[in-house]
């Protein structure tokens, strides 16, 4: 698609007078194209010529002296149609062009039988129970293995781990870690879970910075959901770290270790919803504990909480376009979209993430309660230039932000800056109404208030209501951090992603967030 708008923009229109004379046009049609062709001239020779004295140097760049001025640069041009058309319907067309482009090179024609054993192991810690309509075909677990006899497709390259430095720095801490612990004294935690694609070395630096400070900390980098088997949905890859954890926990020698005292989850993207869909799984509401550890600090960073169906980027794919999408890239990919179920009425089942927002007595999952009982909620959220996850989604402001102040925050000068940190509770947020909702309110009767009644395609209308639900587990710290620059690479940098040398030279500058977050979770801040 870029290639042809290129083309097409950069092709000189020329006027051949033979082929004028072949074809004998009136003279009426001739002046009238002249004139069409003059007044198009004129309008870009005074854009050129503006653009010349705004940027002088940076123009001389491109500047051929002996061709016409319609010719002299072709970057000037594709600006010029960039700015005079809605650059939007570009954005639509590239993004229509990708999306079918993943759609036709996806090897998932094979569907893997249903994972409803995860669910069967319901019974196993809460006793008896039934699966309610609520939940059923989100535990499919769908792989990108493809049809039988067909090996596994090897990752891409910037998916591909190497040994960084950051990795020797790990290697190093860890070994440190071990011959310097002391087996009488408490043990924190500390769950680190990676996001869509992704794999446990994305938060390898926030795991080294943790090991340098405290020799009494222990790092779990969950593994069960690397490389691609994140693709299945938010149930599947939450089940799955709930059976690693357990494990570790069974494993864990106290004798010699020390015993574990405080557990905290730390989910950077989508790994932030599996923390929060298997800590119902894990809690233990006689004692409000896991596994007999204390909650103490649950964190996010760059998470969708409420999902990507209308923010940032995704704004820009029509309804239909994402729903068609979602549908061929895997349950995750319509559990973020919100396309989990069908949309039509407010007595319509409930999304996945919206569920994930109330207490389920249904099902005895309580989400809500589970998240209550830590001793602090933070979230950390890119304020600027996060392609895949906007800061409304995860700063939890249903609220869409002006693009004159996402533009303010990405033109900011000086690196890495911190935009806003504070507390924010229930009762601070007037936007919308939420503060006028009380918790207790009966559920049917938040719905009404807060679901919002449109006809567009896409579940969006439950933000409100899952923003409302998340702030009701109690006050949250918020840091909305800025990575300024002209390329929306954030996402990756908020946790300073560095799998081998290539995003090692991209993400690196993120490494002074990082230690902001280690600061934080070693803290004795109560929120």
């Amino acid at each position: 698609v870029v290639v042809v708008v290129v083309v097409v923009v950069v092709q000189q229109p020329r006027c051949d007078d033979d082929a004028h004379q072949r074809r004998s046009p009136s003279k009426k049609k001739t002046k009238k194209k002249t004139k069409k062709k003059k007044r198009f001239f004129e309008e870009e020779e005074r854009f050129c010529d503006f653009w010349r004295r705004r940027h002088k140097k940076r123009i001389r760049l491109f500047s051929f002296p002996t061709l016409s001025v319609p010719l002299k640069s072709a970057s000037l041009r594709l600006v010029w149609v960039l700015t005079r058309y809605p650059a939007k319907w570009f954005l639509r067309l590239f993004a229509c062009g990708l999306a079918a482009t993943m759609r036709s090179s996806r090897p998932m024609e094979m569907k893997m039988e249903s994972y409803n054993n995860h669910f069967a192991n319901f019974s196993r810690k809460k006793g008896t129970m039934t699966q309610s309509n609520k939940m059923k075909g989100r535990g499919k677990e769908e792989t990108f293995l493809g049809p039988p006899g067909r090996s596994a497709p090897s990752p891409p390259r910037w998916m591909k781990t190497e040994r960084t430095d950051m990795r020797r720095r790990f290697e190093a801490a860890s070994a440190k870690n071990v011959e310097t612990m002391a087996s009488d004294e408490d043990k924190h935690v500390f769950v680190l879970v990676h996001g869509l694609g992704g794999s446990e070395d994305d938060l390898l630096a926030l795991a080294t910075e943790l090991l340098d400070r405290d020799t009494n900390n222990v790092i779990l980098r969950v593994t069960c959901n690397t490389p691609m088997r994140s693709f299945d949905g938010i149930v599947a890859g939450g089940e799955r770290i709930v059976d690693e954890v357990e494990a570790f926990a069974e494993e864990y020698d106290a004798k010699t270790k020390g015993p574990l005292k405080k557990i905290s989850f730390i989910g950077n993207s989508m790994g932030g919803l599996y923390c929060r869909y298997a800590l119902t799984r894990l809690y233990e509401r006689k004692t409000k504990t896991i596994m007999g550890m204390e909650m103490h600090t649950f964190m996010t960073t760059a998470t969708p909480h409420l999902g990507v169906g209308e923010y940032g980027y995704f704004e820009l794919v029509p309804g239909p376009l994402r729903k068609w999408a979602g549908e061929g890239l895997g349950q995750s990919i319509k559990d973020l979209a919100l396309f989990d179920v069908e949309e039509t009425t407010l007595d319509d089942e409930m999304p996945l993430l919206a569920q994930m927002t109330i207490n389920d007595e249904e099902n005895d999952m309580y989400f809500i309660e589970a998240l209550s009982a830590f001793r602090r909620r933070c979230a950390f959220a890119n304020a600027a230039n996060d392609f895949l996850v906007s800061y409304e989604t995860a700063s939890l402001r249903h609220e869409k932000l002006s693009r004159k102040q996402e533009a303010e925050w990405a033109s900011l000068n000086g690196g890495p800056t911190i935009v806003f940190d504070g507390i924010i509770k229930l009762e601070d947020r007037k936007v919308g109404g939420l503060a006028d909702v009380q918790p207790t309110t009966p559920l049917n009767e938040r719905m009404e208030k807060l679901v919002k009644k449109t006809g567009r395609i896409g579940n969006e209308r439950w933000t409100k209501f899952m923003e409302h639900g998340l702030r009701s587990a109690g006050p949250w710290r918020h840091v909305d951090v800025s990575f300024p620059g002209p390329l929306p690479i954030a996402h990756n940098k908020i946790v300073a992603l560095q799998r081998n040398s290539m995003t090692a030279k991209l993400f690196k500058e993120g490494e002074v967030i990082v230690r902001k977050q280690a600061e934080y979770l070693m803290s004795d801040l109560d929120l």
